[in-house]
């Protein structure tokens, strides 16, 4: 990644001391999607700037700024599946015991109630009763897998090794300059 100014990584109007300023959206963004992108599962960034950007000492407290920010994003995501996985237990039984109960009338209905009209009551109530556990089960099958996968990518952005060195001169400016 290039940048003209490594303060250009972070919000402008954040008034926040380095470490612990949020990233700019965009930086967040495409950090996000490029370590989503790569198959490995450790991810160092190189960050570019001119020479006389490196040396200041704010440009140090960088590295430690950015895998702060992934840290904080990486607990307020734990949070968020935290809640996810409690609502998916909480629909999980709610659907199976809505699941018994469409089965348990549905074996009244089919004692009850005459032929064909008891078996088609008991299929319907069963059917009933497995749609209701729809959500839950594409919840476990389906959604869970990328959730866990974002989790993973940000712990590993918490952890990755950044490094700034000094961005390569373009010969054709520099040869322009040149009388």
């Amino acid at each position: 990644m290039s940048v003209a100014n490594p303060n250009d990584l972070f919000h402008a109007f954040d008034p926040s001391p380095m470490v612990g300023r949020d990233l700019d959206d965009e930086v967040e963004q495409y950090i996000l999607e490029s370590a989503l992108e790569a198959p490995q599962t450790r991810y160092q960034l190189v960050i570019h700037a001119p020479e006389d950007k490196i040396g200041l000492p704010e440009t140090a407290q960088i590295p430690d700024a950015i895998r702060q920010y992934f840290l904080y994003k990486l607990e307020v995501y734990q949070r968020h599946l935290r809640i996810r996985m409690l609502d998916w237990r909480r629909s999980l039984f709610t659907g199976l015991l809505f699941l018994a109960i469409c089965w348990g009338l549905g074996m009244v209905a089919m004692n009850q109630i005459p032929e064909p009209y008891g078996d088609f009551f008991r299929e319907g109530l069963l059917i009933i009763g497995w749609v209701a556990n729809w959500k839950p089960f594409e919840f476990f099958l389906y959604d869970r897998r990328p959730m866990v996968r974002q989790r993973n990518v940000l712990k590993a952005l918490s952890e990755m090794a950044i490094s700034i060195r000094p961005a390569d001169r373009n010969p054709q400016t520099d040869a322009a300059a040149q009388p």
